[in-house]
């Protein structure tokens, strides 16, 4: 089953939000040459360019920590010959139809794409096991759709679709192929009238960065913002990798007073949680806080270096027993 939580707390949420795409799996590109691939009601898009940020030393290194923790997928990787940081180049997640932010499994519509160099011969004859195994194996039950072969397991479609790998749920593949193959442009992103809250959010977040998201919040998660001061029609972020981990964030309010109050508001918040900060050890982190507005969006920034990351890394080992 492919699942997926997103924890958003009120006022500095958009914080969370990007700390959890920095933790995510890795997404050819910066993505924007697949929006005709997602569906006309997404709310969600995550893109990783790997091949923008596998340069980065700080990536390299986090990459193996964390790869470290997963000996069995490390293992499987291994055995279909994957190099995730030079064979994997992006990687797209999408969502859509959401009630919340915080349970994927409610998404109506949802697709992972990836694209690289993936041995498709060896994928598809895997015969169970975890990672790529556990969902595109030889024992699934395979069927086709415009000449393409859908391998199904459990709640899982997996089809390649040219060099790219698409995941959906069962019983989606279908209607992915034909946004895939460019059959059903008016039903996308790009082509639909009922996704036009979506292309304004795409156009307003910041592309460029080696990791972004960007959101249009659902209605139940927009109250429970609004009770906390902060009026939120959609929320991007991005994430760049250098010698340190640069995180900005966007949230688009109503108008120009919402904002206002917003920033006021979290500025109110800043002392106590940069006085936080520093006791961890993430003083250069705290320092680099940045919360402006720009007109009707409130932006929010912040720079952890790599001896922080690491110090983070520490405390989320002991707290979660290693």
């Amino acid at each position: 089953m492919i699942t997926n939580r997103i924890s958003i707390a009120p006022a500095l949420s958009a914080f969370g939000l990007a700390l959890c795409a920095a933790a995510a799996p890795a997404l050819a590109g910066d993505g924007t040459n697949l929006f005709g691939m997602l569906a006309q009601d997404t709310q969600m898009v995550m893109v990783f360019d790997a091949a923008d940020a596998r340069d980065s030393t700080l990536l390299q290194k986090g990459f193996q920590k964390l790869l470290a923790l997963q000996p069995a997928a490390q293992a499987r990787l291994a055995e279909l010959g994957i190099d995730p940081m030079k064979d994997v180049d992006t990687v797209v997640l999408a969502a859509g139809g959401l009630k919340t932010l915080d349970n994927m499994d409610d998404a109506k519509s949802f697709v992972l794409i990836i694209e690289g160099r993936l041995p498709k011969d060896k994928l598809a004859k895997m015969d169970g096991g975890d990672a790529f195994g556990d969902i595109v194996t030889g024992a699934a039950r395979a069927r086709r759709h415009k000449g393409i072969e859908i391998h199904t397991r459990d709640d899982t479609d997996a089809a390649f679709v040219g060099d790219r790998l698409f995941f959906t749920r069962k019983g989606k593949m279908k209607a992915q192929i034909d946004l895939a193959l460019g059959k059903a442009k008016a039903k996308s992103v790009v082509g639909s009238g009922k996704a036009k809250k979506m292309r304004a959010t795409l156009a307003a977040t910041d592309t460029a960065a080696d990791l972004w998201m960007a959101i249009l919040v659902p209605d139940q998660a927009r109250k429970d913002m609004e009770k906390e001061g902060i009026v939120a029609n959609s929320v991007s972020a991005g994430v760049n990798f250098t010698t340190d981990l640069a995180l900005s964030v966007r949230i688009d309010s109503s108008n120009e007073d919402g904002a206002r109050k917003a920033v006021a508001l979290i500025q109110g918040q800043l002392g106590q949680a940069t006085g936080a900060m520093t006791q961890f050890g993430l003083a250069k982190a705290a320092k680099s806080i940045s919360v402006i507005q720009d007109k009707a969006a409130i932006k929010l920034a912040i720079t952890f270096t790599e001896a922080e990351i690491n110090s983070i890394l520490t405390l989320a080992g002991s707290a979660f027993g290693g």
